[in-house]
């Protein structure tokens, strides 16, 4: 595996890996759909097969219409392709080797299902396009290969897995896992030291079942 970072806490490694077979995230229950419209590259749905074009932007690729959204809430999704994918929600500065990649979308319809919600106001929908764009970046930081996965071993072992886990995206990935493994290990000495004074008062009391006639005697 290839090591990301090693951090040194109270006598245990936090080994920190990228992710060498992360999960899509468009595989997940998420809020939004992908729409795209490319001939090689299809991350969720095709967007031909579930819109007209004319009916969502106007004359342009990535200016959405008004009617449009007035029955979705829609992000553009734009495609980088040179040595490497990379997706945005505005375009990139590079024209030759970026294009306008699609949608991704919700309807309002199920947005108002999904929260009970009667009304979309405006800064409902300011949240949902928020949640969007957190789809976006945690898609691109998968096709980035920033997934990480750790492994919790003692300082002079790093052969004996205490603890791991795999599927962090990005530095909020980062600081979760740094987090995490932290309070585990912070746990597992608390725990560790309760067990030695329960052995340590056991051991006690059966070396002295009578501790005030062995002081009485000094």
């Amino acid at each position: 595996m290839d090591r990301y970072e090693q951090i040194i806490y109270k006598g245990h490694h936090i080994n920190i890996y990228y992710d060498e077979t992360p999960e899509s995230p468009r595989k997940w229950s998420n809020l939004g759909t992908f729409y795209t419209a490319h001939r090689r590259y299809r991350p969720e749905k095709d967007f031909n097969a579930h819109f007209d074009f004319n009916n969502v932007c106007d004359n342009r690729p990535g200016n959405l219409r008004e009617s449009f959204l007035r029955n979705y809430i829609a992000l553009n999704l734009f495609l980088y392709d040179h040595s490497g994918l990379s997706i945005s929600s505005g375009p990139f500065l590079c024209r030759w080797d970026s294009r306008w990649f699609g949608i991704v979308a919700v309807s309002v319809e199920q947005v108002k299902k999904e929260y009970g919600w009667k009304v979309l106001t405006q800064s409902r929908r300011k949240k949902i396009e928020e949640y969007l764009q957190n789809e976006i970046d945690t898609y691109n930081e998968y096709l980035h290969g920033e997934v990480y996965g750790f492994q919790v071993t003692p300082e002079d072992d790093d052969t004996e897995i205490l603890d791991s886990c795999w599927g962090f995206f990005g530095d909020k990935g980062i600081n979760q896992i740094k987090s995490e493994c932290q309070a585990y290990i912070d746990d597992k000495i608390a725990e560790d030291n309760r067990q030695k004074q329960a052995e340590h008062l056991r051991i006690f009391g059966l070396e002295l079942p009578f501790p005030e006639f062995a002081l009485s005697t000094n």
